[in-house]
């Protein structure tokens, strides 16, 4: 069973008391007590998609730092190219869009660092015993830290339908090899009847698979190019973009959930997690916009089993109201494959209990 330690807190609290409380959970983990002297440690975050406010703010990321440099350790900031076209495709444009969002040497005290490269292809492969996988890409950075603090904002998802710690690892811990291995199964196409021509989606196709017909003035979608990143869904305002939601999105999050247990592979032991539920959206923070909150802010969870803090995660979301968080995404009933399968494969517990720490300034 796993242990989960939860703060009740608001993005409208006091900083300070954000701060106190963001290093009163790491603390609880016992995470500190594992570190080495000049231990590398990988602090994997988001640093915000362009337009996106979704992320975890740089000066709470900061507390997680200065809490590792006093047991002597490096830490660093990292994440990892996305799969499809964009400001964080290649780690030239990924580095300046985190310091316009704040992410700095100055503020953080600590670097920050692209885990898989230049263009997404610094990796190694890490063998598991999956059902998907024998072997995983991962990115390079991740593969040769002592240990991992993963920082999560808990959102929905498109195709996952929610995003936490195993996603973070998983799909954020892969290099560009690893996303398209996760991706690669399904295959979108354009409802001609909502299609409206506006040529929206055109440049986030990473592999230039949609074009527009000469005759209708629609979007049509090359299904042996496209690799299934999902991003054209996402792009479209128009509802035009009809995917395969049913078995395809179960075995892509089990091979996200195979890719997490290669990211965590050999530092189980040195590997912790921080979730915000914080700015809650119905979509993901790769989304290039401002997605308005479904729900109030709840707090703060951390543990050292990523499945039992996801689990925890979804459970306070929904019982902020009743099936809230489901609905908000558009589905009366959420599937948790990632949870189950990631258990089965020894991540972690589905069970946990719940400690609530108050924090006082």
């Amino acid at each position: 069973m796993g242990q989960v330690y939860f703060t009740p807190l608001s993005l409208q609290d006091n900083p300070e008391k954000i701060k106190k409380a963001i290093a009163i959970l790491f603390q609880c983990t016992g995470f500190l007590d594992k570190i080495q002297p000049q231990d590398l440690i990988a602090i994997k975050i988001h640093f915000g998609e362009e337009g996106n406010q979704g992320y975890i703010r740089p000066q709470y990321a900061a507390v997680v730092a200065q809490a590792i440099q006093t047991k002597h350790g490096k830490p660093f900031f990292t994440d990892t190219n996305t799969l499809y076209a964009g400001r964080r495709s290649n780690a030239v444009d990924h580095l300046v869009l985190a310091y316009e969002h704040g992410f700095t040497p100055e503020v953080l005290g600590s670097p920050v660092i692209i885990a898989d490269g230049l263009l997404g292809n610094a990796e190694v492969k890490v063998k598991i015993a999956g059902h998907h996988f024998k072997e995983v890409p991962i990115a390079r950075e991740l593969a040769f830290c002592n240990g991992i603090v993963s920082m999560n904002h808990f959102k929905g998802h498109l195709v996952t339908h929610f995003g936490g710690a195993l996603k973070n690892l998983g799909m954020g811990g892969s290099s560009r090899a690893g996303k398209l291995l996760q991706h690669s199964s399904l295959k979108p196409r354009v409802k001609e009847k909502r299609c409206v021509g506006c040529r929206a989606c055109l440049p986030w196709c990473s592999t230039q698979s949609i074009s527009i017909g000469s005759d209708k003035n629609k979007a049509f979608i090359n299904p042996e190019t496209c690799i299934g990143c999902g991003q054209c869904l996402s792009i479209c305002q128009h509802n035009a973009i009809a995917f395969n939601w049913n078995e395809s999105s179960e075995i892509l999050q089990e091979k996200m959930v195979e890719h997490a247990l290669g990211v965590v592979k050999g530092k189980e032991a040195k590997t912790t997690h921080l979730t915000f539920l914080t700015h809650i959206t119905a979509e993901c923070d790769c989304l290039a916009k401002n997605e308005p909150p479904v729900m109030q802010d709840i707090g703060i969870i951390a543990s050292n089993d990523p499945v039992a803090i996801d689990q925890a995660a979804l459970d306070l979301a929904n019982q902020k109201e009743s099936g809230a968080f489901g609905k908000a995404t558009g589905k009366s009933h959420l599937p948790v494959n990632q949870l189950s399968y990631a258990a089965s494969l020894g991540m972690g517990s589905m069970e946990y209990t719940l400690k609530t720490v108050q924090v006082q300034v």
